[in-house]
């Protein structure tokens, strides 16, 4: 059932509830403030859409009554002439209220008339809210009060200044007794925790009541707005804003209709009540703002639970001793004793969870307050400031997550603070999709692409486990059942594999007979599956005794190199049949000891000119021209002239992909959750940050990716998952 609108409206003037009236055919109502259910005559996308206003101008309401219901007139039927989203036609009905007002502005010698306008709309459960100049409008939830905005805004355009207007959008999921208040911006001043008992768990009657008590003395004009799914049965008398189908006999657009059809208060009451006619009205009390619906749910739902309980225990107790006979006298007090234990316990336990529940909800709304005005504080500095702040939002944001996930408010202001980053790093935002989730005790290390145009994809983790997955040619879509091809202690011959640190993809040449996968294991052996016969080979490696810390392997002309970060070393192997020889005087790759290959994680060779990528674990990275031994570029150089806005933190892995003008280096940095792509002349080409299904970041985690172009699709893996990153 979708959710229902109650609406109350109040006009304080210093401390006085104010009534208006108008002859026995109309309805008293506010200046100013409008609820509307769409006309008949209304846009088919506008059919299920209410909408309420809010409107301040400058200048007395006696001077200003006659254009306040000009300008809502025109935001009212603009809106629900219009097609499109909600936001658009929000935005649509805006600029034509403030058209109106400019343009009586510019054509009159008379004071120019200025305001605030606030326009929110209910869309099934959803509310869309619009604001612009020093409007001012308040959320409440069970668990605490949002202000909206959150933060008063850096630049303020009043309604009818000039043409352009700033502008601020909300959407919220709306939950049955959400409350909100359109208020007047004589009230800013007035503290958000101030105004939360009228709006936190409480009903419009007392709502209204706890307003009129907290605007005292002062001057306001307020729209309450309740939302709940048992409007009809709280109040049968009452005019809920729901969907109709009542037809107009006019063909024009209707004007709006003020909510509901309420009662005349009598001048002695002077209490604020909800619209409805022929209801008395409800005497109001005092609540306490701490006690929260939460509270109320969980000990509803334990006292029935504890209901349950003890029927399941006094059932049990009578079929494991059935009840004596009337001549028998005996007393027993199994049962008696047993419950006498069992029902403090329970109830303890009951209050205790209670307790719990009571503060994370409380320490979850203080968490979206924070990350909110941290948004606010973020929008009034620059740089690095700014930084800060975002990325404390996103930490508030895993902190919310925790006591609740999925929550969509946590959701928006996290995107917001992504979004907010991306634009500080210069970071495009791919959307990743899980392949495949492995056992959960699976780490995966590497990742390798199948050359050719049958597709095809490998994985390695933690276990020596080599996975093959049959694909289609964009190596996205899995065919069949993935096939371990390679793990610890398999024999292959004489020989008994240990741990597969690496691999890669081999393909055919003038020594190499077959495409393959080659895997490195340190028991000093290249293994090669060749998935045209689905046969396994093992190639021992010479001089394997010298090797101690192996890291990494890859491939040029047919050769094969390994990083030995222990050693220091980068070996070289050249390739003879399907195995391999050292030379004595070209064992290794000759680098100067500037190199540090102690501190490197991974290596990369240019197919074409044999130019050297090395990837260090403390954000260095350096590109070599093997040939003359110089560095052309490093990370420095990256800073100061190729683009790079955010030093590399973390670095896992390094490739380069493509050849010719379209070759170039990637890198995967889960220290800045980023995959950079760098030409390999050392400009930065684009920086890639990516969200999963759930809109949490992707690339924090990464081992090892690989890259398929044209469309670009990264292959990233994610501790026991794999995913595929798009640019959509």
């Amino acid at each position: 059932m979708d959710l229902q609108a109650i609406t109350g409206q109040l006009h304080i003037v210093n401390g006085e509830i104010q009534q208006t009236t108008g002859d026995s055919s109309s309805t008293s109502m506010v200046p100013g403030l409008l609820a509307q259910s769409a006309p008949s005559k209304a846009n088919r996308s506008r059919k299920n859409d209410f909408l309420f206003i809010h409107l301040t101008l400058t200048g007395t309401l006696d001077d200003m009554g006659e254009l306040s219901q000009d300008i809502l007139t025109t935001t009212s039927q603009q809106y629900y002439q219009a097609g499109g989203s909600i936001t658009s036609a929000l935005r649509k009905a805006i600029s034509a209220a403030n058209r109106k007002l400019l343009h009586l502005n510019l054509s009159t010698t008379a004071r120019s008339r200025e305001g605030a306008l606030s326009c929110a709309v209910l869309h099934n459960d959803e509310l869309f809210l619009v604001q612009t100049g020093e409007a001012l409008a308040l959320l409440g939830h069970n668990y605490g009060v949002e202000r909206l905005p959150p933060t008063p805004p850096q630049k303020v355009t009043p309604l009818g200044r000039s043409a352009g207007l700033n502008l601020h959008y909300d959407h919220y999921r709306l939950q049955d007794g959400d409350i909100l208040l359109l208020a007047d911006p004589r009230i800013t001043h007035l503290p958000t925790e101030v105004l939360a008992p009228a709006l936190v768990d409480v009903e419009l009657e007392t709502g209204l009541s706890t307003l009129k008590h907290i605007v005292g003395a002062n001057t306001a004009r307020l729209l309450l707005i309740e939302f709940t799914k048992d409007a009809e049965e709280r109040f049968p008398d009452m005019m809920v804003m729901a969907p109709t189908t009542a037809v107009t006999t006019t063909d024009d657009m209707p004007d709006p209709v003020r909510e509901g059809t309420p009662p005349v208060i009598p001048a002695a009451s002077r209490q604020p009540q909800p619209v409805q006619s022929d209801s008395t009205s409800k005497p109001s009390s005092d609540l306490a703002a701490n006690v929260e619906y939460n509270t109320r749910k969980a000990t509803a739902g334990a006292a029935l639970g504890l209901a349950h309980f003890t029927d399941w225990l006094t059932d049990m107790l009578a079929r494991l001793k059935p009840p004596r006979h009337d001549d028998e006298d005996e007393a027993n007090w199994t049962l008696p004793a047993i419950l006498a234990l069992a029902i403090p316990l329970l109830v303890a336990m009951i209050v205790t969870g209670v307790y719990l529940q009571h503060g994370d909800a409380q320490r979850f709304a203080e968490i979206k307050t924070e990350m909110g005005q941290n948004i606010g504080i973020a929008n009034t500095v620059e740089g690095e400031q700014q930084r800060t702040y975002y990325q404390h939002v996103l930490t508030l944001a895993e902190e919310a997550e925790a006591i609740r996930p999925l929550d969509d408010e946590v959701a928006r202001l996290r995107q917001q603070a992504k979004a907010a980053l991306d634009e500080l790093d210069g970071v495009t935002r791919l959307q990743g999709h899980l392949l495949y989730e492995y056992e959960p005790k699976t780490l995966l290390t590497a990742v390798t692409l199948q050359g050719g145009f049958d597709g095809g994809l490998y994985t390695l983790d933690n276990d020596s486990n080599v996975t093959y997955h049959q694909t289609d040619e964009s190596y996205t879509q899995f065919e069949g059942v993935p096939e371990n091809i390679v793990f610890r202690d398999k024999a292959l011959g004489s020989h008994i594999v240990r741990n597969v640190i690496d691999m890669m993809w081999r393909p055919q040449g003038n020594h190499v007979s077959r495409d393959g996968i080659a895997m490195l294991d340190t028991g000093g052996t290249l293994i090669t599956y060749y998935p045209n016969h689905n046969d396994t080979r093992a190639a021992p490696l010479g001089l394997a005794s010298g090797w101690q810390i192996p890291q990494a392997i890859t491939t040029f002309d047919e050769r094969l190199y390994i990083l030995d970060v222990g050693a220091r070393e980068i070996w070289k192997y050249y390739p003879e049949d399907d195995g391999f020889i050292i030379k004595d005087d070209a064992q290794i790759l000759a680098l100067d000891a500037a190199a540090n290959l102690e501190s490197a994680i991974d290596i990369d060779i240019y197919s074409e000119d044999g130019s050297l990528l090395i990837l260090y674990s403390n954000g260095q990275i350096r590109y070599y021209d093997t040939r003359s031994g110089r560095v052309q570029w490093d990370e420095q150089k990256l800073m100061t002239d190729g683009g790079l806005t955010l030093p590399l933190a973390r670095p896992t892995a390094a490739k380069l992909v493509g050849k010719g003008l379209n070759s170039s280096v990637f890198v995967a940095d889960p220290g800045t959750g980023r995959i950079l792509q760098i030409a390999r002349g050392g400009l930065v080409i684009a920086q890639y940050r990516a969200d999963d299904e759930v809109g949490r970041d992707l690339f924090h985690n990464i081992q090892d990716f690989a890259v398929a172009e044209a469309p670009l699709r990264i292959f990233v893996t994610d501790g026991n998952k794999l995913y595929v990153v798009t640019e959509s």
